[in-house]
């Protein structure tokens, strides 16, 4: 606009930033394994379960179990990244 830069807080030094990447990495790994998990269970309760509509439910959990952890990972991305 006018050529202004606001700066509303100094980066993050690579001693903090590192050890919060690496947690965040594992707990996406973490909400993966879980989604698979949850998803073959919900398709085991789905075979067994078939002249009922009871388990479609958790399979879309899953799914949007699967967008909201994805979403989050690009949210603390774009947090992160500097201006």
């Amino acid at each position: 606009m006018l050529g202004i830069t606001v700066v509303l807080a100094k980066p993050l030094p690579p001693t903090v930033t590192a050890p919060l990447l690496t947690v965040i990495g594992w707990a996406g790994w973490i909400v993966c394994a879980l989604g698979v998990a949850r998803l073959t269970w919900a398709a085991a309760l789905l075979a067994i379960h078939s002249h009922r509509e009871e388990s479609i439910e958790g399979i879309l959990g899953v799914f949007l179990g699967g967008v909201i952890a994805g979403s989050a990972g690009l949210i603390a991305g774009a947090l992160y990244a500097p201006l």
